[in-house]
Parts: structure tokens; C-alpha cells; sequence
């Protein structure tokens, strides 16, 4: 073998493959054309994945912006599973002015009541028993909730439950003088409150939207096995009070029919006869509704 056939050998298994260049054919140097299409393509649907399924998350939890609110729905569920009867939402809003001088409003015409109630209805709070009072017609610029499950037009002039149960109420007021010295708080306290001390009808859906449930009671004078369905009521929200925190008031409530407990939470109200008190249906009712409806975001 000759010399240039032995250099053309050493060179040929030098080189992988084997195979020696030609001199002749320029050799192609590879050169950078532009960006990875595929690769990058991949990783843009990877991001678009990901930033879809944290906004579907975020709508999830949020509720999205189009949907009630959390307290709209609690307004609006006439779940028939709930403890109490659902009353259509008559909305939230606060009367102007204060206790006294101001108009009761009247009950819906079919809502059960008192007769002493309807003789408050459409009076100025705080007349001189005996004389003439002033009277007027209650006027409200309140609307309902406009998720409230209604087919038919809701009454905004009156309240549509006994008690109330939603509705325009009287504002946040201070060392009220309610008659004879008796002073509360509007919305009234937590609490079970002395059998001469009545809460006004129109500060009850006040309880009710700082997340509380109101129970009243009426009875016959007299009525001693009446009074003592009523001592067992308020053992139980005692109870619900001290054990649970549950944001319970309890009053005596002239506006009821004589004989009659009456419970409300925001849009549900449970009525019965003081004969047919059944503790569990009214505990049941209290700790449901407490805190259920909670606009303002109390404590509970």
C-alpha cells in the first residue's frame, strides 16, 4: 500500500462513520434557524391550562361576580328542608329618624295578629294612651332583594310575616326610652328581656339582619300554663345564648295572637299555639337561622 493510500486510510477510520470528507464538495455548517416552534407551542398550551384552571378555581370559590352574594342566596332559600316557613325577602334599609314619633308599620293584609296590633298599625310611636295620636301612612323607598324566588309582586308597605321577618327597620339606636324608664338598644342585645319590656315591631328585622333570630310570645292573663310554655322558651334561648352564642332575643310581643309563640329569622318565621310547643323544632329552628343570614359579617 502506498504512502497517500495509507494517509487516506488513517484518516478515513479517524472519522466517525468512516468516511473521508471530499475535498471537493463544500462541507454544509449547520446554522441556527430561528426559534423551536414545537417546543414553544407546547409550553404556551401548558401556561394557557394552567392559567384556566386557576381562574375556574377562583370563579369557584368566589361565586364569579354575575351570581348572588352569600347572603342573597341565604335570603332566598325556600328550601322546604329549613326549619320555619320562607317569606318572600321585603328587603333591608333603615327608616329615617328615630323610635319616637315614628309610624308603625302594618301588617299584610292575611298575616294573623293581635287586635291590640292593629290598633298600633299606621300610629306614631310613643302617643299618650288616651288621646287622639297622630297617624299616617307608612311610606317605604325600600325594594326586594332581586333574588328572591317571588312570582308575584312583593308588598314593600307593610310587613308580611309576624313577626317580621325581613323588611325597611328602624336604625341603630342607643339607650332607647321605650316608656316607663325602660331603656334598650336598637337592634336590641343579645338576650332574654323582662316580661314588661316589648321590643317595637319595627326593630325585629334589625335583630334579624345582624345575623339573629327573634322569638316572642303572648299570653292571656291569667294564663299561667302559658307562662310557663314561655319559662321553658327561655331556658332554651338561655341555652342557645350562653352555650352556643347564638345571637338569640326574646321578648314578650303584644302584636302575636293571644296563646301564640312566634320565632323569625331573616325571610323564615315559625308560628305555634303555646299547647304545641315542641323544644326540638324551635332548637332546631334557633340553631339553623343563627348566623345563617349575615350580612354584616358578625361574630358567630
Amino acid at each position: 500500500m502506498s504512502r497517500e493510500q495509507r494517509r487516506t486510510e488513517q484518516k478515513r477510520q479517524a472519522r466517525p462513520g468512516g468516511t473521508p470528507p471530499n475535498r471537493r464538495t463544500p462541507q454544509r455548517v449547520a446554522t441556527d434557524r430561528g426559534l423551536p416552534t414545537i417546543p414553544l407551542a407546547i409550553a404556551g398550551g401548558v401556561i394557557l391550562v394552567v392559567a384556566l384552571l386557576g381562574y375556574l378555581i377562583f370563579q369557584a370559590n368566589s361565586g364569579g361576580d354575575s351570581g348572588p352574594s352569600g347572603p342573597e342566596k341565604a335570603a332566598a332559600d325556600n328550601s322546604p328542608d329549613l326549619p320555619g316557613r320562607y317569606v318572600a325577602d321585603q328587603g333591608r334599609g333603615h327608616f329615617d329618624g328615630g323610635l319616637i314619633g315614628h309610624v308603625t308599620f302594618p301588617f299584610c293584609e292575611g298575616v294573623e295578629q293581635s287586635d291590640l296590633a292593629k290598633t298600633r298599625s299606621g300610629v306614631a310611636y310613643g302617643s299618650t294612651p288616651g288621646s287622639t295620636p297622630p297617624t299616617a301612612t307608612p311610606t317605604s323607598v325600600n325594594s326586594p332583594t332581586p333574588h328572591a324566588p317571588s312570582v308575584t309582586p312583593i308588598p314593600l308597605d307593610c310587613h308580611n310575616s309576624n313577626p317580621p321577618a325581613s323588611g325597611e327597620h328602624l336604625g341603630v339606636q342607643r339607650n332607647v326610652d321605650i316608656g316607663d324608664g325602660r331603656i334598650i338598644n336598637i337592634p336590641p342585645d343579645p338576650d332574654v328581656y323582662p316580661h314588661d319590656v316589648e321590643i317595637p315591631r319595627d326593630a325585629i328585622a334589625h335583630i334579624l339582619e345582624h345575623a339573629g333570630v327573634y322569638v316572642g310570645w303572648n299570653c292571656e292573663d291569667g294564663d299561667q300554663a302559658c307562662l310557663d310554655v314561655v319559662a321553658q322558651v327561655e331556658d332554651l334561648a338561655n341555652s342557645r345564648i350562653d352555650n352556643h352564642d347564638d345571637r338569640v332575643v326574646m321578648s314578650v310581643d303584644l302584636d302575636l295572637p293571644v296563646g301564640t309563640i312566634g320565632a323569625s329569622a331573616w325571610t323564615r318565621v315559625m308560628n305555634f299555639k303555646y299547647s304545641e310547643y315542641d323544644e326540638k323544632a324551635l332548637e332546631d329552628f334557633i340553631g339553623t337561622h343563627a348566623c345563617r343570614y349575615n350580612p354584616e359579617n358578625f361574630p358567630c
